[in-house]
């Protein structure tokens, strides 16, 4: 009886263990200071790490780059985030994805009194909610804030979009939708394919801009 219940109460350990891990993979917490700000997204840590706000992607400002010249309220986006954050201590959460393509940390980055500025941005219109395909633990509530900021007519939503579809493709497995003619949208699979008549109709179900063809 001694060898078993000793046995149970090691399981039940393990398990504790293995439970309370879990929890320090989904989320991550702690205090930083921002010391620059890059874009409407993106800013950097007093030690030079740069951070990528996770579940957002606002308007790009100009680059030294003529086939990226930047826009509308790119640079709007950008001083937003300033006034929210540069020079500031914030707070970061990272979910199990902790890094992007390019090195960067993902996180969302809250204020001293709660507020998560990658929500902020979304809701003022200055940023699109872009998930990706392992979605967000935060993912209703940036939606929420776009399909507010959608039918306000806020910030990115008070332009017309440049060359208007008569639809739009999307992909139910990468979240991303594609104008028509898109070499990626043509890719997609029957069975992950989805038609939206409207970008506002794509956005508000969470779908998010593809970066080559920029419906």
């Amino acid at each position: 009886m001694g060898i078993r219940a000793g046995s149970s109460i090691m399981t039940v350990v393990l398990v504790s263990i293995w439970f309370l891990a879990s929890i320090e993979f989904c989320f991550a917490e702690k205090s930083v200071f921002v010391r620059y700000v890059i874009d409407g997204d993106t800013i950097v840590l007093k030690k030079g790490t740069k951070v990528r706000y996770r579940g957002i992607n606002s308007p790009e400002i100009p680059h030294n780059n003529k086939d990226k010249p930047g826009e509308p309220l790119g640079w709007e986006a950008t001083k937003r985030n300033r006034q929210l954050v540069q020079g500031r201590l914030v707070r970061l959460v990272q979910d199990n994805e902790k890094r992007d393509r390019f090195g960067r940390m993902l996180a969302y980055v809250f204020l001293p009194d709660g507020r998560m500025v990658n929500e902020i941005l979304v809701r003022e219109g200055l940023a699109f909610v872009c998930f990706s395909e392992k979605g967000s633990p935060f993912s209703k509530k940036l939606l929420n804030a776009q399909r507010e900021a959608i039918d306000a007519g806020r910030g990115i939503w008070s332009i017309p979009p440049v060359r208007p579809e008569p639809y739009y493709v999307g992909n139910r497995k990468t979240l991303r939708f594609h104008r028509p003619s898109c070499p990626y949208g043509k890719k997609i699979n029957k069975s992950n394919r989805v038609i939206f008549k409207s970008r506002s109709d794509a956005c508000k179900e969470g779908f998010c801009r593809c970066k080559k063809c920029l419906p």
